[in-house]
């Protein structure tokens, strides 16, 4: 008789990369990190872990390829829209090879 071993499924951890020069400087405060632990905690899931970097596209890059690879559920926020330091999602998405999806909520 052959022995059955139950099957254990790890659920991903969620993670959040904050990026943003203006936020590492203190000229901005973060309100991305609290709003999406509320929006988590809502559904019952939590945040795994959460990072900082600044606007340095190869650093962005370098950030986002380790969070992918790590097969967790990976969300990206920051700016404050177009200014001199902004990189665009794109670009560090081109740079590493990959596509870029962002989706933006209307504002009510």
């Amino acid at each position: 008789m052959e022995k059955c071993e139950a099957m254990t499924t790890t659920r991903p951890d969620i993670g959040l990369i904050i990026v943003g020069d203006e936020i590492l400087s203190g000229k901005r405060a973060d309100k991305h990190l609290p709003k999406l632990i509320e929006l988590l905690n809502a559904r019952g899931l939590q945040l795994g872990w959460a990072e900082y970097v600044g606007d340095k596209p190869e650093r962005i890059t370098e950030t986002l390829k380790r969070a992918f690879a790590s097969g967790d559920i990976v969300f990206s926020c920051g700016g404050i829209g177009a200014t001199p330091t902004t990189t665009p999602a794109s670009a560090p998405a081109r740079r590493s090879g990959s596509s870029s999806s962002c989706t933006r909520r209307p504002k009510p």
